[in-house]
């Protein structure tokens, strides 16, 4: 069989206000790790091509011409909510120049919303959950010419039957995934990623799945941790090594849930030698100095951390699970080993104060972080901070639901505040993303560290530039209003 599997482009996606564009697609780009992974179990067999749709930053309209000139025997899609809008238009152009064309459907969005997905008319299966043993299984099935007896034996499989979705029952995942084959990384080109942060191609990775913390603003629904050993991780991290690329972003949803694993993996680099610098993302505790300095050792430069709120109120109120001291600590270990950081904080929620959020950027400086993403609080779909602002008349309807049920271009959920409010915030986000990054001492330290290494310092110059740009055009168009 011919299989083609897309992530989908940022064409007409949804806008939530959490980060500025710039910061998502300008600043980074990590490579499809989700289909690499669905790929690796796929039989030699079959024909199997990805296509990166952002990193060749194609149309609607350019990606229908593709798939209709390679005509596979399956097209598998990658799906996240904001982008939904852009699969209803792909599969059913396709669907109407390719009716023989079998449609698989994967990804966040189909894990929240499986039977909604369906219901679109225009996919003719949908895959929760893990999908790297039962994607493959599905199309060994779709090979035999199976019926729904043969369909009903794949987990977590949504497909059409008699004129009905049928769910199957779904299988929980194993706690220890070490029996998930790695990512196929040779059918990109690794060369095409890069954070503006790092000096040279990188790569994504997954240590583990899922986070049981309980933060209301966040959309990580799976709250059972799944996670790979010690040995199983390091076994990958060779791996990429071998094929070239020395910097690794571990992109689990809370790296350091276990600290005994995050010293058991620093611990497993050191003792093969291995030489490959990585970065991670995680909470500010449990940390200490122990895992800072197996951290460092083992190439370890940055770690990627969600602060949110400096106000120990809010931190109660969004259940973080962290107090001030323990943020504060964590900066203060940091620095002593010389680890880099990239804090997130978040501004816009209820209690929030004037002066709370007019000393913000001047308490942020005092913890020193190497670099700052400021985020405006957003209803994202099947969070508590959402559901709260239903079960409280903010809304009066629920949006997200209306939405996934009839996609529309462009679609923006309603701001939960004022809009003197949102634009406030959104320029506060604004002006103090500006001011970090353009301090003079942080640009000639940027500029310092990347002079032997052109290209990174090309990302970070046009970087600067794009978010002035993007600041310029955001403060034109309020003054036209």
């Amino acid at each position: 069989m011919k299989i083609l599997l897309i992530n989908l482009p940022r064409v007409f996606e949804t806008s939530d206000f959490t980060t500025p564009d710039y910061f998502l697609h300008d600043f980074v780009r990590y490579p499809p790790l989700g289909l690499l992974a669905i790929a690796a179990d796929i039989s030699p067999k079959h024909s199997l091509e990805i296509l990166d749709t952002a990193v060749k930053d194609m149309s609607l309209e350019q990606i229908i011409d593709y798939v209709t000139e390679k005509k596979p025997d399956v097209l598998g899609i990658s799906v996240v909510t904001r982008r939904l809008y852009a699969m209803h238009w792909i599969t059913k152009r396709l669907k109407e120049k390719m009716p023989e064309l079998k449609i698989v459907v994967g990804g966040p969005h189909v894990n929240y919303f499986p039977r909604e997905t369906m219901e679109l008319g225009f996919v003719d299966y949908a895959l929760t959950g893990f999908c790297e043993k039962s994607f493959p299984q599905l199309i060994e099935a779709m090979e035999r010419g199976e019926r729904a007896d043969g369909f009903k034996k794949i987990p977590n499989l949504n497909f059409f039957l008699d004129g009905k979705i049928f769910s199957n029952p779904p299988v929980p995942a194993p706690m220890i995934l070490d029996e998930t084959p790695f990512p196929k990384r040779t059918l990109i080109n690794l060369q095409d990623y890069y954070t503006v942060a790092d000096k040279e191609p990188m790569t994504t990775l997954y240590t583990s799945q899922g986070c049981p913390n309980r933060c209301i603003y966040c959309d990580v629904q799976e709250k059972m941790w799944h996670y790979r050993t010690a040995k199983n991780v390091v076994d990958e991290f060779e791996e990429i090594s071998r094929l070239g690329i020395k910097m690794i972003y571990v992109m689990d949803d809370t790296f350091n849930i276990s600290r005994q694993r995050v010293i058991d993996i620093c611990g497993e680099i050191i003792k093969r030698g291995l030489k490959i610098k990585w970065s991670t993302r995680g909470r500010v505790f449990p940390f200490d100095e122990e895992m800072a300095s197996l951290f460092k050792k083992s190439g370890g430069i940055r770690w990627h951390i969600g602060v949110e709120t400096l106000d120990p109120e809010i931190l109660k109120y969004i259940k973080k699970g962290v107090t001030i001291p323990q943020v504060e600590n964590f900066f203060k270990i940091c620095h002593k080993y010389g680890i880099e950081t990239m804090a997130y904080f978040i501004i816009g929620f209820p209690m929030e104060t004037a002066e709370y959020r007019k000393n913000l950027l001047k308490n942020v400086l005092k913890l020193k972080p190497t670099y700052v993403y400021f985020n405006v609080l957003c209803p994202l779909p099947k969070t508590a901070y959402y559901q709260s602002l239903l079960e409280d008349g903010t809304f009066k309807k629920d949006f997200w639901a209306g939405f996934v049920k009839n996609p529309t271009p462009d679609f923006q959920i309603p701001y939960p505040r004022s809009e003197k409010e949102q634009e406030e915030l959104i320029q506060l986000s604004d002006n103090y993303g500006r001011k970090f990054y353009f301090r003079p001492i942080f640009i000639i330290r940027e500029i310092w560290s990347s002079l032997f290494y052109p290209k990174a310092l090309f990302y970070k110059i046009r970087a600067g530039f794009v978010m002035l740009y993007n600041i310029f055009l955001r403060r034109l168009s309020r003054y036209a209003e």
